[in-house]
């Protein structure tokens, strides 16, 4: 099955809620949203609607560095996974963080002290575009932990119960996909072997994207 979305509502909630079945609750990278404003959006949402959440930027600051701002940050945001019902968590990443031996045994601990953590859904980590995929897996490798992946430069998913494809922009956040890139993305999504799959549209267009890509994938 294929959960379809986009990163935040880049429409007002009420509308995008009747076309969308899936949303990756951006709010909660930047701070902590309201319990008014999840209980709307719970109460708005189509039966079998999926929310994920992007986790705090604090956590993974300074190459996961472990900090105080962190912990607080994660602990003001796990309520909000619980009150949403979330199916996953997304960890990003800065991109200016490189595959160094620096920052992989930083990226390993920080994802070793959330498994003793209870009741947590899913973990999905997306790496920064500059780490060659296979350096993602083999940091998180024997971890609960999904890598996300980009549909124009990483090959489909082979298995797995639950997997992830973020599209940021084909030139980054400001750019929007042309028709070639959005049917090579289908077809990489299309030729995966999930159970489940997380899309998420994080571009600037990205709520006319995700209803380009839809159309494609329902093809």
């Amino acid at each position: 099955m294929i959960h379809l979305g986009c990163s935040g509502f880049p429409v007002p909630a009420t509308r995008y809620l009747k076309e969308f079945r899936a949303v990756e609750v951006a709010d909660t990278m930047l701070g902590v949203p309201g319990p008014a404003l999840i209980r709307r959006w719970r109460r708005e949402a189509p039966e079998g609607f999926l929310f994920t959440a992007l986790a705090p930027k604090e956590v993974s600051a300074d190459g996961f560095k472990p900090s105080a701002a962190g912990q607080a940050a994660w602990e003001a945001f796990l309520p909000v996974v619980r009150d949403l019902d979330a199916r996953a968590i997304i960890v990003t990443s800065a991109p200016e963080m490189t595959a160094s031996k620096l920052h992989r045994p930083a990226v390993r601990a920080f994802f070793e002290s959330l498994a003793q953590e209870r009741s947590l859904p899913p973990l999905v980590w997306e790496a920064p575009a500059s780490w060659e995929l296979r350096d993602a897996e083999a940091t998180v490798k024997d971890l609960a932990v999904v890598v996300a992946r980009d549909p124009l430069r990483h090959p489909p998913i082979a298995k797995g119960a639950l997997g992830c494809f973020r599209l940021p922009g084909p030139a980054g956040f400001k750019s929007r996909y042309e028709d070639p890139a959005l049917e090579a993305a289908a077809a990489t999504i299309r030729a995966s072997r999930c159970d489940e799959m997380l899309v998420a549209l994080c571009n600037v267009d990205m709520y006319a994207d995700a209803k380009r890509l839809r159309k494609l994938l329902d093809a």
